[in-house]
């Protein structure tokens, strides 16, 4: 069929939609609406909207545009809820097709030319996720709807009596996922992981998870600005690109800025969690609901049984310590001590039950209730060690065994466990008598013959690892043990400017030789080796400068909370809410910040 020209036409704009060149066309040869221009040119308009081929062409030849320019920019229905464009096929929640909106800054350049233009309407601007003129780098404003539903697409009747407003510029960085959009449209599907997700699966993932990194879980996603999803996509693209694990890591490290038992998954993910779980009919979002899901079984205490994002959980992996207390049949008093112990929690400062640190695992769980350590009074631990209760005093003190953590406020309790492993140590370091040196005496009498306090004599054969003495090793108690005296002055006359004993840098840090030992453990002050001769090489000092480096960097939590007039317990429920974690030190140990974390 030949169609015959228009007498009167309009040079299509690269990018614009078929509709948009039509109605730029209609108003060219004086007729005010698209819907009767179509009509007196024979053309179908409902088809024209929805990018029929054989209305494309009958356009094409009308206003003597290139068809295959015209083909490849107007959305194209392709199947019930599909559409093409360029060479990608995007599902219909992809575009926003009831308002249209245009570039400021390219009406403002059509109006300057030397013929009124009323600038052409790009396919691109009907997609949801392009809030951007790609050439000018600016945000599209919506326009007002003006009479019939179906002058919707009527772009040139749109913008009777519009005044361009100024245009509003954007960052190259906030516009990273349009750009890759763009490109996917033009070009074709890439070659990474991204690319191979259905559009509207890749465009929408990245702006909720975006919005919930860049505005918070609490956020309306109906009071977003358009400036902000943009921000929100190009964050969310930036992670989404590196695959799912990169948006799991996402998500642990938003879980992180809250206390741990302060709230659940749909508080903390609120915004992202709830628009995920609304996409429950559309099985192309299985890849991230699986994944979220995963997440989430194993990351909260979930109870089993509990529908997450439309799956039962199977069972449940993480606890609380009610919840673990109830599936282990251990009473919840025993599964917080344990809790304490392993470092994942810490006693309140009002005596009931913890803050936990992180939620234990079943198998964390698990362990708790095989674990037959049990507690015991001061007393049988003073005859297990064969010690008075003022040594064991004197040792506690000094971090050599420590008060079980969860013992009843105002008690002396102490782990059976942790008592006999403080005997096996010495033990283990313990040789025949008969081997003997001259100058070897018990601890008490080395420490008067020291000058220091029994207590430091035997941190010194700790973490000297000095050999003891006795009849019998293998039974020997705290009172048959014997040490060298030349051994024990070996290891502490070093001069203080230059080096310092556990005992000395505990003291400079106001901490216990427990937390000494882990502060050198994981590199925060360090040794220094004051002997030259090979014979006493393996002994090693603290280095007095790192101690003072480490004292001048970073502040303990008992002495900030008493710097504060605060209480440390919920001092530290509060550095933590604000994300400020304290060094990693190990169970037991005091808690270290950076000041410059808590200033």
């Amino acid at each position: 069929m030949i169609v015959k020209r228009l007498p009167l036409r309009v040079p299509h704009t690269p990018g614009e939609a078929a509709t948009s060149f039509a109605s730029r066309l209609a108003r060219r040869n004086g007729v005010r609406r698209l819907v009767t221009f179509c009509s007196d040119v024979g053309l179908d308009y409902s088809q024209l909207m929805n990018g029929a081929p054989a209305e494309i062409e009958r356009l094409a030849a009308l206003g003597g545009a290139d068809l295959h320019a015209l083909q490849f920019w107007t959305p194209r229905l392709i199947g019930e809820g599909w559409f093409e464009l360029g060479k990608a096929s995007l599902k219909f929640t992809c575009f926003q097709r009831t308002t249209a909106r245009v570039c400021p800054a390219c009406l403002s350049n059509a109006h300057q030319r030397p013929v009124r233009d009323h600038g052409g309407h790009y396919g691109l601007w009907q997609l949801e996720s392009i809030r951007t003129c790609e050439v000018h780098g600016c945000l599209l404003e919506p326009l007002v709807p003006v009479g019939h539903g179906r002058d919707a697409f009527d772009s040139v009747s749109l913008l009777d009596g519009y005044t361009p407003r100024l245009p509003t510029y954007v960052e190259e960085n906030e516009r990273r996922l349009e750009v890759w959009l763009i490109e996917r449209i033009s070009l074709g599907c890439g070659n990474g992981w991204f690319d191979d997700l259905p559009i509207h699966v890749a465009a929408q993932t990245a702006e909720n998870l975006g919005a919930l990194m860049t505005l918070g879980a609490d956020a309306k996603r109906s009071e977003i600005s358009a400036r902000d999803w943009l921000r929100a996509g190009a964050a969310g693209f930036e992670v989404m690109r590196n695959g799912l694990d990169a948006m799991q890591a996402t998500l642990r490290e938003i879980q992180s800025l809250t206390p741990i038992d302060a709230r659940l998954h749909r508080h903390r993910f609120r915004l992202f969690y709830n628009w995920l779980r609304d996409r429950d009919e559309d099985p192309a979002f299985d890849i991230i609901r699986d994944s979220v899901r995963e997440y989430i079984w194993s990351n909260f205490p979930v109870a089993e049984g509990s529908i997450i994002l439309g799956v039962p959980a199977p069972q449940q992996r993480i606890h609380t310590s009610a919840t673990a207390a109830a599936a282990s049949g251990v009473s919840r008093w025993k599964i917080e001590k344990h809790l304490i112990q392993r470092g994942m929690a810490w006693p309140r400062s009002n005596g009931q039950g913890v803050h936990l640190h992180a939620y234990p695992t079943a198998e964390t769980i698990s362990e708790i209730t095989t674990q037959v350590d049990t507690m015991i009074s001061a007393t049988r631990a003073g005859e297990i060690l064969g010690v008075t209760l003022a040594t064991l005093r004197l040792l506690r003190q000094k971090g050599l065994v420590s008060h079980a953590p969860a013992c009843p406020k105002g008690a002396s309790y102490f782990e059976e466990g942790e008592v006999s492993e403080f005997l096996k140590k010495l033990r283990g370091l313990t040789k025949p008598e008969s081997e003997a040196p001259e100058d070897a005496v018990p601890f008490r009498e080395a420490a008067l013959q020291c000058q220091t306090s029994l207590a430091e004599v035997v941190a010194c054969v700790l973490d000297n690892r000095l050999p003891l003495f006795a009849s019998v090793p293998a039974k020997a108690r705290f009172g048959d043990l014997s040490v060298s005296i030349r051994a024990i002055r070996q290891t502490t006359t070093i001069p203080a400017d230059e080096a310092l004993s556990l005992g000395e840098a505990s003291l400079r840090l106001k901490t216990d030789t427990r937390t000494i030992r882990a502060l050198l453990e994981h590199g925060h002050i360090d040794h220094i080796q004051p002997f030259s001769d090979a014979k006493h090489r393996r002994w090693r000092v603290i280095c007095a400068r790192s101690v003072e480096h480490f004292r001048s960097n970073h502040v303990s939590l008992t002495e900030l909370a008493g710097s504060r007039n605060r209480d440390a317990a919920n001092l530290s429920k509060d550095l933590y809410r604000h994300g400020v974690r304290p060094l990693r030190l190990g169970e037991k140990c005091q808690r270290f910040f950076r000041w410059c974390d808590v200033i």
